[in-house]
């Protein structure tokens, strides 16, 4: 065995000839293994020389990006256990309702799938080419355009509950919170895809408008929700007194608190455009705003579960043997409308013969 390397050389040549292995002389082997150094460093240095140098605030750069990916996976995990206790609980609600309910949830996987798709580009493929992390790839579609239509759709839902629980007279509310959604929604698109034709994180006047539009509809339209469950609170507590009906109570609720995050990362997102128009900083609150909602929306029905639950074990208001509420709190119409699949939802739940008895009855 010689100590020295061997140059092995395969020579392509029939099938039945074994490839041909030489040792070069001893002489040529320092220059051969010189001259090899010397090209692959000059190759190494051409392609580096033609890549754009890195910024001193990479990390500004960088980070948006990176923690808006994470706490978006974050949120879609929390979301795929809702969607279980959806699935379990509630297997015969209407086919509308489950229609929105998995039609979001798809959206909203094509959208996790994405973003692993804009990691993978921007730290991985591109790892030290800043054109890859100034470039949106397919950012601009799953962040503005898919959280624009699921926001979209979780404020259309929310504006038909303040219609039902105005018992159809504030109407006018419920436009006007659809007309903001729209209208945000419509920037949200727009931004995308002025970005998307742009092919950059461009930071310009134009971009600017469109984002303030987006953000600004959109903690409108939060604000307005809330404000109208506050309304409603405030007046069912006033007219009802101690025999507020817990549904209602418990759905307002649920309502305005699951309103105030998304009203409250929205003004971190409009804050972080208005007051440093020239960073990306507002891509990590944006990156979220879609997940947000969708929880928001699955939380919404799955609160049934913890509503049944409260209904059937608060005294007086149901007995065994399939008693009835009493004469001083029978829900009004409008909570009828609201416990309608309540009722049907502890009737067709997975309970014991004991706890099937305590269904409420609805008058």
């Amino acid at each position: 065995m010689r100590r020295h390397f061997r140059y092995i050389v395969s020579v392509t040549a029939p099938h039945k000839y074994p490839p041909v292995t030489f040792l070069p002389p001893r002489r040529h082997l320092y220059s051969w293994s010189r001259e090899l150094s010397i090209i692959c460093s000059l190759e190494v240095d051409q392609i580096m020389s033609t890549l754009p140098p890195i910024p001193p605030n990479i990390e500004e750069l960088a980070a948006p990006l990176l923690l808006g990916t994470i706490w978006n996976w974050a949120l879609y995990g929390a979301l795929v256990v809702q969607l279980y206790v959806y699935s379990y609980n509630f297997p015969r609600d209407k086919k509308l309702i489950k229609i929105l309910v998995y039609g979001v949830f798809l959206l909203e996987t094509l959208q996790t799938a994405l973003s692993g798709a804009d990691i993978y580009y921007w730290f991985v493929s591109g790892f030290g080419n800043m054109d890859h992390l100034t470039s949106p790839y397919a950012s601009a579609f799953d962040v503005p355009i898919i959280g624009a239509v699921v926001s979209l759709t979780v404020q259309f839902f929310f504006a038909y509950r303040i219609w039902v629980l105005g018992k159809k007279e504030s109407w006018w509310l419920s436009l006007l919170i659809c007309l903001c959604s729209f209208v945000d929604a419509s920037a949200a698109f727009a931004g995308g895809t002025y970005t998307h034709v742009r092919g950059k994180f461009v930071r310009g006047q134009m971009l600017k408008i469109l984002a303030l539009t987006w953000l600004i509809g959109n903690t409108v339209s939060d604000l307005l929700i809330t404000s109208a469950m506050l309304y409603h609170l405030a007046e069912r507590k006033a007219r009802d007194g101690q025999y507020s009906s817990h549904a209602i109570i418990s759905i307002v609720r649920l309502t305005i608190e699951t309103n105030v995050v998304t009203t409250t990362v929205s003004i971190i997102a409009l804050l972080m455009v208005a007051i440093f128009p020239e960073k990306n900083w507002y891509v990590c609150p944006t990156a979220i705003l879609g997940k947000l909602y969708s929880n928001t929306l699955l939380v919404s029905f799955n609160n049934r579960v913890s509503i049944r639950d409260g209904v059937g074990n608060q005294s007086g208001v149901i007995r065994s043997g399939g008693g009835s509420f009493p004469s001083n709190t029978v829900p009004s119409d409008d909570a009828h409308i609201l416990l309608v699949d309540i009722k049907k939802t502890v009737e067709e739940s997975p309970m014991d013969s004991k706890a099937q008895e305590r269904v409420i009855n609805i008058k």
